[in-house]
């Protein structure tokens, strides 16, 4: 049997082929998706972080002044959304504020309060406070001079030593230092200094820095993460 065929007359439509141009502008799309995708991405892994960093902060500066530090829940929705992101920060920051007024807020009291406005040299006007501060003397020192008189012969070294508790946060850049008992500024009224060597527990004064006759010195351990004087004792000078 002779099977014929025959040719409908129609030709198969061939899928019109896309320019290079158009292949180009596609493939710049895709990469372009791609790249918002890793940076939206990495910036949510961000915020994570930032609110989780922000939380442990807050819960441990709490702690650390006022022992009521408690969690606080971190949300998907409080990393999502940035005003949420935000307003969480700021909740954060309230809880901390809270926290530490409710354990400090009777616990100091302001005596005077003036402002100087005939300085000119800046825009910034000083003031100046003095306040009454109750101080918890269940709480240990960070740092305690191990007596708090020393005694200091002309001739001899002087060796002062020191306590640090272990929560305490020290630093080769704390310094310790000799002052007149009327010092006001250990950074400009000192006599002479050393740095602190962390875990040590010590400084010593060479006899060279003796005053030469009989007087009545202080040692004074200087915070640099503080920025103030944190621990003093009595030296006296003899002949």
């Amino acid at each position: 049997a002779v099977v014929s065929t025959q040719s409908t007359g129609k030709k198969k439509k061939k899928k019109p082929q896309k320019g290079k141009d158009e292949r180009v502008e596609e493939d710049e799309s895709e990469d372009e998706a791609t790249r918002l995708e890793t940076l939206r991405r990495r910036t949510m892994a961000l915020m994570r972080k930032t609110a989780q960093y922000a939380s442990d902060t807050g819960v441990s500066l709490v702690n650390k002044a006022t022992g009521l530090g408690g969690d606080y829940p971190i949300h998907r929705a409080d990393i999502v959304d940035p005003d949420r992101f935000k307003s969480f920060l700021d909740t954060l920051e309230r809880e901390k504020v809270a926290a530490v007024k409710t354990k400090y807020e009777n616990s100091v009291r302001c005596e005077s309060y003036v402002s100087r406005p005939e300085y000119l040299q800046s825009d910034h006007k000083p003031v100046i406070a003095l306040l009454e501060v109750t101080v918890d003397s269940s709480v240990p020192a960070a740092v305690r001079f191990t007596s708090d008189k020393f005694v200091w012969k002309k001739g001899k070294d002087l060796i002062t030593t020191f306590t640090v508790e272990k929560s305490a946060e020290v630093s080769s850049w704390d310094w310790v230092c000799l002052a007149e008992t009327n010092w006001s500024d250990t950074n400009k009224h000192y006599l002479v200094y050393d740095y602190v060597t962390v875990g040590k527990g010590k400084v010593k004064f060479t006899r060279m820095a003796h005053p030469g006759r009989a007087k009545t010195l202080q040692v004074v351990y200087n915070s640099s993460k503080m920025s103030a004087p944190v621990a003093l004792a009595t030296v006296a000078c003899e002949l």
